[in-house]
């Protein structure tokens, strides 16, 4: 008679961590739902501020705001948007509306954009204004703006 192809007294299987400590089963399961909800909610934040990010009004905002020489001189340049935009960006086709605050910041300070716009064709603003954080009074970005100065 032959050797079995397994050995006639195999050794026990040896359980995971999991199954010899049952008590941690539950607090494990909450953290891993805790730290997926937690993704889900980052990965929502950073989709709608790409979308916002990606819009022609916050383009054309902070491409004002970057331009405007008195925003440039309290702030300093480069002048960069923040990471959360706080608003409503809705968008139909050729139409939409825009009400929303991007946060910037320079390397003098910080402050913010508000925005509030329609688009029929091209975003027209109906306000378009700077708060500076430390200052009172907002800068205008509607006003007729003198020319830049140049050197020559």
């Amino acid at each position: 008679m032959g050797t079995p192809p397994y050995p006639l007294h195999p050794e026990p299987m040896r359980r995971s961590w999991i199954e010899r400590n049952p008590l941690w089963k539950i607090p494990l399961g909450c953290l891993t739902l805790l730290l997926l909800m937690a993704l889900f909610g980052i990965g929502l934040i950073s989709f709608i501020s790409a979308t916002f990010r990606h819009s022609d009004a916050f383009k054309q905002a902070m491409t004002r705001a970057s331009k405007n020489l008195e925003v440039r001189e309290q702030m300093g340049e480069p002048i960069r948007a923040g990471w959360i935009v706080v608003g409503d960006l809705k968008l139909n086709g050729s139409t939409g509306y825009a009400n929303f605050s991007i946060p910037i910041s320079g390397p003098k300070g910080k402050g913010r954009i508000r925005v509030i716009a329609n688009k029929n064709g091209v975003w027209r603003f109906s306000y378009l204004q700077v708060y500076i954080d430390g200052q009172e009074r907002s800068i205008d970005l509607l006003s007729v703006q003198p020319p830049e100065e140049r050197d020559y």
